[in-house]
C-alpha cells in the first residue's frame, strides 16, 4: 500500500476508528515532559512511536505542535541520559558552540567590573 495523502488521511481515520485516542495520548505526553519520572513512565508504557502516530493523526494544528513538542522534549531527554548534553541544532543555546564543542559561560572570579576610582565595597 502507498503512502498518498489520501492513504496516509485513510490509515489516519481507521486508527480514530479502532480507538487511538490521540487528544489523550498527546496531552499524557505533554504532562509528563515536566517530570522525569513521568517521562520515563510514559515511555515505557505508551512509548514515543505512539505519539508520533498521534501527532500524525491529529487533525488539531494546535495540539500537533504541543505534541511535536512532547517529542523533541522526549528526544532531548534520551540524548541526555546518553551523555550526549549538546543542545538542539536549532541553535537556541547560544551558550554553547556546538561547531567548537565549547561552553562560553565562564566564572567570573578574579574579575574586576568597577569603574575607574570606584571604590570597592568590601
Amino acid at each position: 500500500m502507498d503512502d498518498t495523502p489520501e492513504t496516509a488521511e485513510v490509515k489516519a481515520s481507521l486508527r480514530r476508528l479502532a480507538g487511538s485516542d490521540e487528544a489523550a495520548v498527546i496531552e499524557r505526553a505533554a504532562e509528563a515532559t515536566d517530570d522525569v519520572g513521568a517521562a520515563a513512565q510514559f515511555v515505557e508504557t505508551t512509548g514515543t512511536d505512539q505519539l508520533a502516530a498521534a501527532v500524525e493523526a491529529t487533525a488539531d494544528p494546535a495540539l500537533e505542535r504541543r505534541g511535536r513538542r512532547a517529542l523533541e522534549a522526549f528526544r532531548r531527554f534520551r540524548r541526555t541520559a546518553a551523555g550526549d548534553c549538546r543542545p538542539d541544532s536549532g541553535g537556541r543555546d547560544n551558550a554553547f558552540d556546538s561547531d567548537r564543542g565549547e561552553d562560553h559561560f565562564h566564572r567570573g572570579r578574579g574579575t574586576d567590573l568597577r569603574r575607574d576610582g570606584e571604590p570597592t565595597s568590601r
